[in-house]
C-alpha cells in the first residue's frame, strides 16, 4: 500500500470508487488529485492532495502548500523553525465555486502582499516526511510492520519493504512460516486458488445515503463484460484476464449499515493526523452488525488460520477531513475478537464510495490482500518507482489501469512461470509475445545469486496496457532484497523492480517523470542489452550478470531477440519428458484404440509395433487434433513423436504443426525445427521455448488414410 508514490495524472480514484469529478479519496497513492475538503463552518474548499493515507501534502489549486490551524482552519502555511513541520500563518484559505482558481477568505491588499510572499509547493524536510509516514504505517499495521530491515528464521533471511507477514509472539518468537519473498504461506498458497470470494460491507450515514446502490456496487466488482463509469471491465473482470483466466475474484456485497453517528462524527477534522480512531470507531460498529446480519460467511475464501483474505469497508459521500485523518481510505486491522457467522476478519480497507467508480484502486488493494503484492512505487515521493507499467506502481488511467508487472504476477502469482533464458546456448532465438489482458510469459536471467535476475516481457499499448506511456521490450531488473523506495542506484540502495529505460537516463528514479516514450527496447531505436550498454546488464555489485541480448526486433504483438555468448555455461538441455504427467485427449479415437497410449511412457520398436497399444483416429481423415493438459506451466522446447503406420489405413500425416494455449487461445510455436514423419523412431522437433500448461499436436491426413501416434513425447523443466 501506500506512502508518497507519483501517479502520471491529477485525476482521482477511490479504492472503490471515484474519478476526479466526484473528488473522492483513495488508499493507493495518487498525485495532485483534486477534492473537497471541509471547513469547521461546514463550507468546503477544493484542493490539490498529493500522498496517501500515511502522509498528505495539502496545497491550494494554485500550488501553495495548507494546513489546519489549531481550530481546524484551512490555512496557508509556512514551515517551522527547523523544517519539520507546517505552521500556520494565520491566512485561512477559501475557493468559490468547485475547481475555480483560488481566492483568500479577505482578499484585501494586506493579504495578498502576504500570499505573494509565499513560497509555492513548500515541503518539511525529507526526513521528516519518512518519519511522520513511518509513525502513521506503524500505528495501522502495528501487527505486521517491523522496523528492522530484516526478518530472519532458519533458512533465509528476508526483506520485505519493511513489512514482515509473519505474525510474531510477544516473546518475538515467529508463529507463522515466512518464505524467502517474505509473503505469508497463506498468500502464497492463493496462486493456485482459482476461486477467490472477498467480503465488501457496505455503510451508510444518517442523512447521508449512498449516491450508488448496492446492485450498481455488485455490478462493479462482479460484473462480466463490466463496462459502467467508463471501467474497462469489473474488478473480477480484471482479475479474470490478467491471470488468463486462472483466477475469478468476486465479492459478497453486504449492506448497507447505518452508522451510529452522522458522517461528521467519523470525519474528524481535529482528529490528530494518523489517529485513525473514528474510522476504527466505525469499523467495529459495521462488523459487529455483521455478526447479526446473517450473512453467508462460507462463500468467503479464507487463509490457512480462517481469515477472510479479502475484506472492502466501504461508506458513503466522500472523505472530507484530510491529511491522513478522519475517515480517508486506508488499510487497517480489526481489533474485534472471535468469528462472524463462521469467518474471521484481521486486515480490511476502508474507503468512499462518492459518486463514480474506478478500478484501479480495488485492484491495487487486493494484490496487496489477496497475494500480497509489494508496492513499487516510492515511499518518500522522490522518485518514480516502476512508473505506469505495474498495477503496484504508478497508474495513467484510473479506469484502466495496467495488469501487474512480471514479477508479481508470474513470480509471486506464479500464473505463468518464466522461461529460464540459462537453459539455452548462445544464438538462441526468444519470442516474447503479448496480448490485449497482459497474461503473457517473460523470461527469465539468473545468476548465482537467487535473489537477483533479470525479466523479459513484451508490452504494447492495447488492452489493458493501452495507457502505458511506451512500447516495446520491457526489461526489468528484480532484487527481492531491495527497496523501491531506494532510488540511488548503488549496490546498497536500490529498486526492488527497477525498469531497465532503455534511452539511459533514469528519468524514473531521478522523479523526472513516470514513463516516457524511450523507456522500452526495439529495433531502429535501442535493439541490444548487455554489459557494455547503457543501461548496462551488470548486477548490482556491478560484476557481469552475463545477460547479452541482441537484434531486438521491431515493436510489435510478437518480439524477438538472440541471446548472445553470456559468459556462463548454459544448461541446454531440453527438459526431461514431462508426458506422463498430463492428461491425454484427442479429437477423435478409434474404438479399439487408447488415448492412454500416447503418454504411458512404453518405447516401441517399430512404427507397427502395438504391444502397449496405440493411438489412431481410423476412419477420421482430415485434420485431427492431439493435446496434452498439465496440472502447472511448463517451459517446453521440444517434443518426440513415434508415429503408427499400420498399412491398412493409418499412415503417418502428410503435415502437422504444434500448438501451445497461451492462457487465452491457441498459439503456433515458434521456430519449429523437424517437423519429421519418418517411421521407427521418434521425430523430434525444436523451438522457442513456450511456458504453458497445454500442448497440441495439430496432423492432416495423407490422402484418404487416418493417422496414429504410438508414442508421443514432451520435454519441458
Amino acid at each position: 500500500m501506500g506512502k508518497i508514490m507519483k501517479c502520471l495524472t491529477a485525476s482521482a480514484a477511490v479504492i472503490s470508487m471515484l474519478s476526479i469529478m466526484s473528488v473522492g479519496a483513495l488508499a493507493a497513492p495518487y498525485t495532485n488529485q483534486k477534492h473537497e475538503l471541509v471547513q469547521p463552518d461546514g463550507s468546503t474548499v477544493q484542493v490539490k492532495i498529493t500522498g496517501d493515507e500515511y502522509y498528505q501534502q495539502v496545497e491550494s489549486l494554485d500550488g501553495y502548500t495548507l494546513c489546519r490551524d489549531k481550530d481546524g482552519w484551512i490555512s496557508y502555511a509556512r514551515l517551522n523553525t527547523d523544517g519539520t513541520d507546517y505552521v500556520s500563518t494565520g491566512q485561512v484559505y477559501k475557493t468559490n465555486d468547485m475547481f475555480s482558481d483560488m481566492k483568500l477568505a479577505n482578499p484585501t491588499d494586506t493579504l495578498n502582499e502576504s500570499k505573494d510572499n509565499l513560497q509555492k509547493h513548500l515541503t518539511i524536510n525529507k526526513e521528516a516526511i519518512k518519519n511522520k509516514a513511518a509513525a502513521v504505517r506503524k500505528k495501522l499495521h502495528a501487527i505486521d510492520f517491523s522496523s528492522a530491515p530484516a526478518v530472519t528464521n532458519s533458512k533465509s533471511t528476508i526483506n520485505f519493504n519493511g513489512f514482515s507477514e509473519s505474525k510474531v509472539t510477544t516473546s518475538g518468537a515467529a508463529v507463522s512460516n515466512i518464505n524467502p519473498d517474505g509473503l505469508l504461506d497463506s498468500k502464497i498458497s492463493a496462486s493456485s486458488v482459482n476461486n477467490v470470494n472477498g467480503l465488501t460491507v457496505l455503510v451508510d450515514f444518517p442523512g447521508t445515503p449512498s449516491a450508488i446502490s448496492k446492485s450498481n456496487i455488485e455490478q462493479f466488482f462482479n460484473g462480466v463484460g463490466y463496462t459502467g463509469f467508463n471501467n474497462n471491465g469489473s474488478v473480477r473482470d480484471y482479475y479474470y484476464d490478467v491471470s488468463g483466466g486462472k483466477v475469478t475474484y468476486t465479492n459478497n456485497v453486504i449492506g448497507f449499515f447505518t452508522a451510529k453517528h452522522p458522517k461528521s462524527y467519523y470525519d474528524d477534522i481535529n482528529e490528530e493526523t494518523g489517529s485513525y480512531a473514528k474510522s476504527d470507531e466505525l469499523a467495529n460498529e459495521a462488523f459487529e452488525w455483521l455478526k447479526t446480519s446473517g450473512f453467508d460467511a462460507s462463500k468467503v475464501t479464507t487463509d490457512s488460520n480462517g481469515y477472510a483474505k479479502a475484506v472492502n469497508l466501504l461508506y458513503a459521500g466522500t472523505a472530507s477531513a484530510g491529511w491522513a485523518k478522519g475517515l480517508w481510505p486506508h488499510q487497517s486491522w480489526y481489533g474485534g475478537s472471535g468469528s462472524i457467522n463462521g469467518v474471521k476478519i484481521q486486515k480490511y480497507e476502508m474507503s468512499d464510495i462518492g459518486t463514480d467508480l474506478s478500478i484501479f484502486t480495488v485492484c491495487h488493494e487486493s494484490g496487496h490482500m489477496i497475494y500480497g503484492y509489494p508496492d513499487l512505487y516510492d515511499y518518500d515521493g522522490d522518485s518514480h518507482g516502476a512508473g505506469a507499467y505495474s498495477l503496484m506502481s504508478g497508474v495513467p488511467n484510473y479506469k484502466n489501469p495496467a495488469p501487474p508487472d512480471p514479477y508479481c504476477r508470474n513470480i509471486i502469482s506464479g500464473w505463468n512461470a518464466p522461461i529460464n533464458m540459462n537453459s539455452y546456448g548462445a544464438g538462441t532465438t526468444f519470442t516474447a509475445v503479448t496480448n490485449e489482458n497482459g497474461n503473457q510469459y517473460s523470461y527469465k536471467w539468473l545468476g548465482t545469486n537467487s535473489n537477483e535476475y533479470y525479466l523479459i516481457d513484451n508490452i504494447q499499448k492495447i488492452g489493458r496496457y493501452a495507457d502505458v506511456p511506451d512500447a516495446g521490450l520491457a526489461i526489468y531488473h528484480v532484487d527481492t532484497k531491495g527497496d523501491n523506495s531506494k532510488n540511488n542506484m548503488t549496490a546498497s540502495s536500490h529498486y526492488l523492480v527497477s525498469l531497465e529505460q532503455a534511452d539511459g537516463k533514469f528519468d524514473l528514479e531521478k522523479n523526472k517523470n513516470g514513463g516516457d516514450s524511450g523507456d522500452l527496447f526495439r529495433a531502429g531505436y535501442k535493439d541490444s542489452f548487455g554489459d557494455s550498454t547503457a543501461p548496462s546488464s551488470k548486477w548490482w555489485n556491478g560484476s557481469s550478470s552475463g545477460l547479452k541480448i541482441s537484434q531486438i526486433s521491431e515493436s510489435g504483438n510478437e518480439m524477438t531477440f538472440v541471446q548472445a555468448s553470456s559468459g556462463t555455461t548454459p544448461d541446454t538441455s531440453a527438459g526431461k519428458n514431462i508426458a506422463g504427467q498430463a492428461t491425454a485427449s484427442a479429437s477423435y479415437v478409434s474404438d479399439w484404440e487408447k488415448i492412454s497410449a500416447l503418454n504411458d511412457g512404453v518405447n516401441p520398436s517399430s512404427s507397427i509395433d502395438k504391444s502397449s497399444g496405440v493411438y489412431g483416429n481410423w476412419p477420421k481423415t482430415g485434420t485431427q487434433w492431439v493435446q496434452y493438459i498439465f496440472d502447472k506451466n511448463f517451459s517446453i522446447s521440444s517434443t518426440d513423436v513415434y508415429w503408427f503406420k499400420d498399412g491398412q489405413g493409418v499412415d503417418v500425416p502428410a503435415s502437422y504443426r504444434i500448438t501451445y494455449w497461451d492462457g487465452q487461445a491457441w498459439q503456433d510455436v515458434k521456430n519449429p525445427k523437424g517437423l519429421g514423419t519418418e517411421i521407427n523412431k521418434y521425430n523430434t522437433t525444436t523451438f522457442t521455448p513456450v511456458s504453458t500448461n497445454a500442448i497440441a499436436i495439430q496432423m492432416d491426413s495423407n490422402g484418404s488414410s487416418s493417422t496414429g501416434i504410438i508414442e508421443w513425447k514432451v520435454n519441458g523443466k
